[in-house]
């Protein structure tokens, strides 16, 4: 179990996952989990986040969209950490 959950939610991001996950990455903390939930992105999102191969990253699909609460939810009910901490795929550390 990681100390520490970071749940991203991430919608039609291929802008911005990319440099989100390295940001993610780059903190010298490291006893993390990265959960992602793509809530079924219409770009190429998913190719972005499939290029990192951190084993620390955890991406979940929805198969239709949902939208942002059931993406919330997703996100908890993957997070096996200690500590929580929410972020958008759009986000930076």
């Amino acid at each position: 179990m990681a100390k520490i959950s970071i749940l991203s939610l991430s919608f039609n991001h291929q802008r911005f996952i990319a440099d989100h996950i390295q940001s993610v990455l780059n903190q010298s903390f490291e006893d993390f989990e990265l959960v992602i939930v793509d809530d079924f992105s219409t770009d190429d999102n998913v190719a972005e986040i499939n290029k990192f191969k951190d084993p620390r990253i955890k991406l979940i699909r929805h198969e239709f969209n949902r939208g942002i609460n059931a993406a919330i939810n997703t996100a908890f009910e993957n997070a096996s950490g200690k500590y929580l901490l929410l972020l958008a795929g759009d986000d930076s550390l």
